[in-house]
């Protein structure tokens, strides 16, 4: 009977035994993490536990070469971690070069940016009708730039241009930018009136601005702070310029300019869609003046698209008194159309032509249309219209088409009579007034290049000198080929 017991008990210790192990098994690899997994052995343990099993190593040989081991594994494992580190802040540390719509150097953290851009608009103008002067080629505007930022806050562009046969420096100015809404800029730079001449010559409807935008003062040195509100709901700038020239090393009298503007977009957030892209804005300037007709922001000469001067101040006239411009702009974009017009008028006080004397005003203004016919969107920013950019760029190996845009402008100036009838303005050469419109077709092959070409007809108010000839009219066909990076 004890032999009988004895083989029963020894069957029951190994059937637990077995199921304990089973059970260890389960456990181990069914556990979150599985640990048998967790705790597997680099090639080294394994190597002394084969050695110690040949009994080549005693015991207290293996426990010693196994905590050298790890300590030579964890060493690895660091040097690796800090080679990566490294790498990686050698990686971060380094400055990018490349090349988006402009070539750029930008600094590591991304707070220092270098950009060069440049552009160039080759025109071709031809005469029609019993206009006396020559067809002509010639570079309209050839230009490069050096723009950027420096540790984030100070933004900096120097522009210079290099077209029509001559140099001079167009912008030299920087911007501090700490706080978006509100900016200052210091240097030389457009005058803040008129929306048009806000808009850069690379992107207008047109080959040239409006005639009325030879009422706009242009470039000017002086300071001017600025910014948005609002996701640009609002807009402003409001500067104080030498109410000269521009590359002028001094000014010529002690007065000094005070210039702003204003744009709204009352509808921008309202949902209403049609409504979104309207924009309405107002802009001046006042200054007390004593200057010549030469040293006024355009020489006292008024011209068409084509460089045909119809109204001009006579040589002696001075200007010694305010000057006063106001101007209004409307903007109204909605989908792949859009509506833009503005009036602006420039108040010249205390005009002198010998013993004569008296106050006049010019006026103008212009309402165009334009349209892309391939789907482009206009968009409008931080006060001025923006670009254009193909939806689908122009391939030869079938890509896309570009984008096309046409448009129409009706546009006119008019000055107060008593210019012609005083003598401020020759009766015998120039007039007072013209109006004329002008039709155009562009297309964007790619958003760098653009191709133009633009009709407009001109009607003066009273014959004007060209040469030995005299016209009533002006028609001209204007080309241009563009690039801007």
């Amino acid at each position: 009977m004890k032999s009988k017991f004895t083989v029963k008990e020894t069957i029951m210790k190994r059937t637990v035994k077995v199921s304990v192990l089973l059970f260890g098994i389960i456990v181990l690899t069914c556990w979150p993490g599985n640990i048998l997994a967790q705790q597997k052995k680099s090639v080294n343990e394994r190597i002394l536990e084969i050695l110690i099993e040949k009994n080549i190593l005693t015991k207290d040989q293996y426990e010693e070469l196994l905590k050298q081991a790890k300590e030579e594994e964890s060493d690895k494992s660091e040097t690796q971690r800090e080679a990566v580190a490294k790498k990686d802040k050698d990686r971060s540390s380094k400055a990018t070069a490349g090349f988006k719509r402009g070539f750029y150097i930008e600094s590591a953290d991304k707070k220092s940016r270098i950009l060069l851009r440049g552009r160039f608009h080759g025109d071709f103008k031809a005469y029609l009708g019993d206009n006396p002067q020559n067809d002509s080629f010639l570079v309209r505007r050839a230009r490069l730039c050096l723009a950027g930022r420096v540790y984030e806050n100070y933004a900096f562009r120097v522009e210079s241009e290099f077209g029509k046969g001559g140099a001079r420096l167009n912008d030299a100015f920087l911007n501090f930018q700490y706080y978006k809404p509100v900016q200052f800029l210091f240097g030389q730079f457009k005058v803040p009136f008129s929306m048009e001449e806000m808009h850069s010559d690379n992107w207008i409807d047109f080959m040239e601005r409006s005639i009325a935008n030879k009422i706009s003062p242009s470039r000017d040195i002086g300071m001017m702070f600025h910014g948005g509100l609002g996701d640009q709901m609002f807009y402003y700038q409001l500067g104080l310029f030498n109410g000269y020239k521009l590359n002028k090393p001094s000014d010529v009298d002690g007065g000094k300019d005070l210039a702003g503007r204003i744009v709204v977009a009352p509808f921008l957030k309202s949902g209403m869609a049609p409504l979104q892209g309207l924009r309405l804005g107002a802009s001046f300037t006042w200054g007390n003046e004593n200057l010549t007709k030469d040293q006024w922001w355009n020489s006292g000469k008024w011209t068409t698209a084509a460089g045909t001067t119809y109204m001009a101040m006579s040589d002696g006239v001075v200007q010694d008194g305010t000057r006063i411009r106001g101007g209004a702009e409307l903007y109204w974009d909605w989908g792949s159309t859009k509506l833009q017009s503005e009036y602006m008028i420039v108040k010249l006080d205390g005009l002198e032509n010998g013993a004569a004397r008296n106050d006049y005003n010019i006026w103008g203004g212009y309402v165009s249309l334009s349209h892309c016919l391939t789907g482009e969107k206009f968009v409008f920013k931080n006060g001025k219209p923006g670009r254009i950019v193909p939806l689908r760029p122009f391939r030869l190996n079938g890509g896309g088409w570009g984008a096309f845009q046409i448009g129409a402008r009706l546009e006119m100036v008019k000055g107060d009579q008593g210019l012609l009838t005083e003598g401020f303005v020759d009766p015998d050469k120039y007039t007072d007034r013209a109006a004329g419109v002008t039709f155009g077709i562009n297309w964007y092959p790619v958003d760098m290049v653009r191709l133009m070409l633009n009709y407009y007809h001109m009607d003066f108010g009273d014959s004007i000198a060209v040469g030995d000839t005299t016209i009533d009219n002006e028609d001209v066909i204007l080309t241009r080929v563009q690039l801007a990076f």
